[in-house]
């Protein structure tokens, strides 16, 4: 039928891949049908944006940008990207180390991840270069730390005093 999406496999989007950036595809796994691609940081937008404008493979919509900890392994960045007209997806990965924690911005390709990446940057402490409006999203202003960090303090594991006065010691108006 003209006109019905026609989903690459796995193995074919890796081999688009492959063919264009050769070793910068650091690892590409198949995971229950959904393509999976490593790329350095330095290769990681140059990568979503041949995503995005290659026609077979037109990955116009981004589902979400998302980050993870490993600790001593450093931070991940996850984008999720899907091709409205062909209906094949792709999650792109990059990996970082802790105290470099910048990755470039995907929000002017893909205007989704605008959020997203705030959410990563205020949850993570991730410095997502280029963005347009690096602002918190969620935490309020005064907030200090990236509670998604797994060396963030949580508070059943450190006592902190409390910042107001103590039930029943209130001061009485004057």
């Amino acid at each position: 039928m003209a006109g019905s999406p026609n989903p690459l496999p796995p193995p074919d989007i890796e081999a688009r891949l492959r063919a264009q950036f050769g070793d910068d595809i650091m690892g590409f796994e198949d995971q229950y049908g959904h393509a999976v691609a490593t790329v350095p940081r330095e290769r990681y937008r140059e990568i979503a944006r041949f995503l995005r404008d290659e026609p077979e493979l037109a990955f116009d919509y981004c589902d979400f940008v998302g980050g993870v900890d490993f600790q001593d392994r450093g931070l991940e960045i996850v984008a999720h990207l899907f091709s409205t007209t062909h209906h094949h997806n792709v999650r792109l990965k990059t990996r970082f180390p802790q105290d470099d924690a910048r990755c470039p911005t995907l929000s002017d390709l893909f205007p989704t991840t605008n959020w997203h990446e705030r959410e990563a940057a205020e949850m993570f402490g991730i410095e997502f270069e280029g963005h347009p409006q690096p602002v918190k999203l969620l935490l309020s202003e005064p907030f200090e730390g990236h509670p998604l960090r797994k060396d963030f303090p949580l508070m059943s594991r450190e006592a902190k005093p409390w910042p107001g006065a103590v039930e029943g010691e209130e001061e009485e108006e004057e």
